[in-house]
């Protein structure tokens, strides 16, 4: 097959984005050239998987010292919002120039894009008009028209533009794409639902497995805590770290309290600082990332999983099939506990995969809903097994869209 497809994904953190992992290796095991465009990013580099993956990063004007003293000017009288569209702006220019150096090989005749959230979609509407290639929208973040403001209010424009041109929309679960449409405008007729997961439990992570990796590094011992309940992602009040650290003091039975960072962070930042403070009891801090491909043996490690978030905006509030620590917990075979978001809580009820809790600062509560998990620990566990297969294996809920683009 002489085919390629391009990614544009500018947010840049590849290593922690499952959808754009999985994705890729899809396309690859169907016999195309992928070039994903992307800018470069403090996380770890994703790794290639093949010869035909080529992994494009474009700097962002933070990294041009002469663009950067120019955000920095823009901060100081209050025009930030610009940075936006500079970096739009830069992203187009470098991208495009990189696909006319090598049109032949990136883009031939019977070539497809995908343009990633508002500037990657932008960046596929450019290509649509300059070189006649048809694109489908992949959404990985919904963000109201508002979050943009009134500086960068082009970038929204361009954004529901290139909504209204794609083929196809790529999204998470229909609560969500109810919301980007509205926020976009517009009722998109052809839409493909995957899950922000990986491939199922056969995949190349069970290369490496090292199921006793938080203990290992973390030094714990399995007397003293016999239950790992770990939150991975990010460490931040959106998720109610704090809460978390504070609630776990008073919880005496012999479980660790893990919070495990995407990115790597300071002891000696003030909110890591706050939250030992908080709790020395029980509180262990993985701060260390791993490779995406080695996370495995983070959640592998773990007894169960949290999956905790704020109702701050429709990314969270929708957050179910578009939370990879979740989808992660569930292919290992994770129970978890989740707060009362209603695209949570219908998940873990439909399918016995956990236990909902109503105030994630309630000690006693969390107690007994780790407690409830371990006394039917299997049943849990097999169940969240199975939820993954049936909700979250990437490979299975990517065969539609796939077929879908052999006809492009």
């Amino acid at each position: 097959m002489n085919r390629s497809c391009c990614i544009f994904f500018y947010e840049g953190h590849i290593s922690i984005a499952p959808t754009i992992i999985s994705l890729v290796n899809s396309l690859s095991e169907q016999g195309y050239r992928v070039f994903l465009y992307s800018t470069k990013h403090n996380l770890s580099t994703f790794k290639i998987p093949n010869e035909r993956t080529v992994a494009v990063y474009f700097p962002k004007g933070y990294d041009i010292p002469a663009i950067n003293k120019i955000y920095t000017f823009l901060g100081i009288i209050k025009l930030g919002m610009l940075v936006r569209v500079i970096e739009l702006f830069l992203f187009l220019l470098q991208s495009t120039f990189y696909t006319f150096k090598n049109y032949d090989f990136i883009l031939p005749k019977n070539s497809i894009i995908i343009g990633v959230d508002a500037n990657g979609s932008i960046a596929s509407l450019l290509n649509f008009y300059f070189f006649k290639r048809k694109f489908a929208y992949l959404s990985l973040e919904i963000y109201p028209p508002k979050y943009f403001g009134k500086l960068a209010r082009i970038i929204k424009w361009l954004e529901c533009l290139a909504y209204r041109k794609a083929e196809c929309v790529i999204i998470q679960d229909e609560d969500r794409f109810k919301s980007l449409g509205e926020f976009n405008n517009y009722h998109h007729s052809k839409v493909f639902y995957l899950p922000n997961s990986t491939m199922s439990c056969d995949d190349v992570n069970q290369n490496f497995t090292d199921s006793n990796y938080l203990r290992n590094i973390l030094k714990l011992s399995d007397k003293d805590f016999p239950y790992i309940i770990i939150q991975a992602g990010m460490i931040c009040d959106e998720v109610f770290s704090q809460e978390l650290a504070s609630a776990f003091r008073f919880i005496n039975n012999g479980s660790a309290l893990v919070l495990h960072e995407k990115e790597k962070r300071d002891v000696k930042e003030p909110y890591i600082k706050s939250l030992r403070e908080t709790n020395s009891h029980n509180l262990f801090l993985s701060l260390q990332p791993l490779p995406f491909e080695r996370l495995n043996e983070v959640f592998d490690s773990a007894t169960i999983g949290l999956a905790f978030y704020k109702n701050i905006n429709h990314n969270f509030g929708q957050i179910a099939k578009a939370s990879g620590k979740l989808s992660f917990y569930l292919k290992y075979g994770k129970p978890v506990l989740v707060n009362n978001l209603e695209s949570l809580s219908t998940l873990v009820e439909k399918y016995k995969i956990g236990v909902v809790i109503q105030n994630p600062s309630d000690p006693v509560e969390i107690q007994l809903a780790i407690e409830r998990i371990l006394n039917n620990y299997s049943f849990f566990s097999n169940n969240a097994r199975f939820c993954f297969a049936e909700e979250f294996d990437f490979a299975k809920k990517a065969k539609p869209f796939m077929s879908y683009i052999t006809s492009w």
